[in-house]
């Protein structure tokens, strides 16, 4: 999990960021809309829009 997050960072840096976070969040929508039942999937979608004011900014990476 810690590569593949990584690899998403660097990704990102990369590219568009926004683009990026776009991409990542319909690829996960349709990752949960295939492996959940319609009630797990409105669950968890609930969930994520329920927990929107609760997401931090990432750190800015410093220069060292």
């Amino acid at each position: 999990m810690e590569e593949l997050y990584r690899e998403f960072e660097q990704l990102a840096a990369k590219n568009e960021p926004l683009q990026c976070a776009g991409i990542m969040m319909e690829q996960a929508l349709k990752i949960y809309k295939a492996a959940l039942s319609e009630d797990e999937f409105k669950m968890i979608t609930s969930k994520i829009l329920e927990s929107r004011d609760d997401i931090q900014m990432p750190d800015k990476p410093t220069l060292n």
